[in-house]
């Protein structure tokens, strides 16, 4: 029977571009060795014990389930679902290999995936997906509303049905945390508040209009800014300046992706030309969507001259300047800042 899984790439989605070049499932736990030989929790959590003897029972006996259901109860063919940091999306994919563990490797342990969808939007998925989404857990499986299903039909169709009568996903009444449904666990409350507001984003700055939007955060940021009218712009958005009348060195030309597709290596090589052209000191691309992973080795061979802002950035400076934004923009952007306690690492 095809089982639905999440399998996370970082808690900062440190691993999701290796992941998806790489065509493998890298979940963490970089404490543990080698587990081709223990077939069960038990067996994991006492090797845990050994390799992490200061951690508390309640974080080795969470850290041995989950990676029981990685080395032991994942099966090849299980649909997995990988919800990215770094976008707004997720990466779905079909598991084609069994567990293996690679003591060189950055990563040590692994699967082989075929991804079917390196980033689909979340908000093509209805609520309760969502929430699964943002689920706390490393590894869990997804089990109820007709989670496959619907996330089979993602795929298929581009279009998320909804909970189908008859496919009621259960969670056996007397099984242990192996037995979970990803709804059993503390959710990641500033994740999906983050997603939403992606999304409100997307929805009230669409297409050129997220220029807009940086722009002035950039102008809040003490920059002076100069927005490209819309249409073909040649690799410039906005051209910003530090100092007095935008006459300082601290020069930036801003190139802004607004769709769901990734950047791509073309993206970064127009900047470069773009700076150059310019007479910038700086390149920033800002990519809702991301970038792939040649676009990103191209950002790191340019380190002194190019800086991205994927969605986590896009965030972090919008709450940095939230207050001094102008009205129509907070009009378009209702937030309000809450405080929640930080979940344990025990959840």
């Amino acid at each position: 029977m095809t089982r639905l899984w999440i399998v996370r790439a970082g808690a900062n989605g440190e691993r999701e571009l290796a992941a998806i070049e790489d065509s493998r499932l890298y979940p963490g736990f970089l404490e543990a060795r080698d587990l081709a030989k223990r077939g069960d929790r038990d067996s994991i959590l006492e090797h845990l014990k050994e390799v992490m003897p200061d951690a508390s029972a309640g974080r080795l006996k969470n850290f041995a389930a989950q990676l029981n259901q990685f080395a032991n109860r994942i099966s090849v063919g299980d649909l997995v679902v990988m919800p990215r940091k770094l976008t707004d999306g997720v990466a779905i994919g079909i598991v084609k290999g069994d567990y293996t563990f690679d003591a060189e490797s950055s990563f040590k342990h692994a699967r082989d995936v075929e991804w079917k969808s390196e980033s689909i939007a979340r908000d093509v998925f209805k609520q309760d997906l969502r929430h699964s989404f943002g689920a706390f857990m490393t590894i869990c499986e997804i089990k109820r509303n007709s989670a496959l299903e619907r996330v089979q039909a993602v795929l298929e169709t581009g279009r998320d049905p909804g909970s189908l009568l008859g496919a009621q996903g259960t969670v056996p009444a007397n099984g242990g945390e192996d037995d979970a449904d990803a709804d059993d666990f503390a959710t990641d409350i500033e994740d999906i508040a983050g997603q939403q507001i992606i999304s409100l984003i997307k929805s009230e700055f669409a297409g050129h209009a997220l220029a807009d939007l940086i722009a002035e955060i950039l102008e809040v940021e003490g920059y002076t800014t100069k927005v490209s009218p819309p249409g073909p712009d040649g690799g410039v958005d906005i051209l910003a300046a530090g100092g007095t009348l935008g006459l300082g060195e601290d020069r930036i030309c801003v190139q802004v992706k607004s769709g769901d597709g990734t950047a791509n290596h073309d993206v970064v090589l127009r900047l470069i030309g773009s700076v150059s052209n310019s007479q910038a000191q700086t390149g920033l691309l800002v990519s809702i969507g991301g970038v792939n992973a040649v676009a990103q080795k191209e950002l790191d061979n340019n380190f002194f001259k190019l800086r991205l802002w994927q969605m986590p950035d896009v965030l972090r400076a919008l709450y940095r300047t939230y207050g001094q934004l102008s009205d129509e923009t907070r009009s378009k952007l209702p937030l309000k800042q809450i405080w929640a306690p930080v979940s344990g690492s025990d959840l």
